[in-house]
């Protein structure tokens, strides 16, 4: 089964006309399925050149999609997924704290499509081996979260939801129990 998920841009977007939504499917607690779709102009979005697959670094600084899975005492991971290929994970003690890189055994593996009004990434995702959550029963929250990047250099921000304030896709205003 699978659900899809609407994000809401940040109250300070600049208003262009996207709407943004993932559809996230989970064949077991830890094997997800991720679909992200923006659609709009995209001919106005800055898409990273296609790379080789592989860890990137700093990907939010650009266009980039992103997945925080959190576990009942606090900890969480980031995912950020960049059009261009690469892909970054981190691992957190608690909110924006003992942050550190993550070492996956199983790397995301992406599909990129790029059409004049549709952008699509598609991530397959193995978090078996992840030790902070491979032996966790019970509860997993996730939050869901794109980047945009304009061709003008201005950012547009889309989330499940935020705090007050500036984007924070790490705030708990943006989880819910999976």
């Amino acid at each position: 089964m699978h659900t899809t998920y609407t994000l809401k841009p940040h109250i300070d977007n600049p208003v262009d006309d996207f709407s943004a939504s993932v559809m996230v499917k989970r064949s077991t607690q830890f094997r997800w399925f991720l679909t992200y779709e923006i659609s709009g102009d995209t001919q106005s979005i800055i898409i990273p050149d296609r790379a080789e697959s592989r860890k990137g670094a700093k990907l939010w600084e650009e266009t980039c999609c992103e997945l925080f899975v959190r576990n009942p005492e606090g900890e969480y991971i980031e995912f950020n997924f960049s059009p261009s290929s690469q892909w970054s994970c981190f691992h957190f003690d608690r909110y924006r704290s003992g942050m550190r890189d993550l070492k996956l055994d199983n790397e995301p593996k992406m599909l990129i499509d790029v059409a004049p009004l549709l952008f699509r990434l598609e991530v397959s995702l193995d978090l078996v081996d992840v030790a902070s959550f491979s032996s966790q029963g019970g509860s997993l929250f996730m939050a869901l979260s794109v980047v945009i990047k304009m061709q003008d250099q201005r950012y547009c921000h889309y989330a499940l939801g935020f705090p007050s304030g500036a984007p924070d896709f790490h705030h708990s205003a943006g989880f819910l129990g999976v």
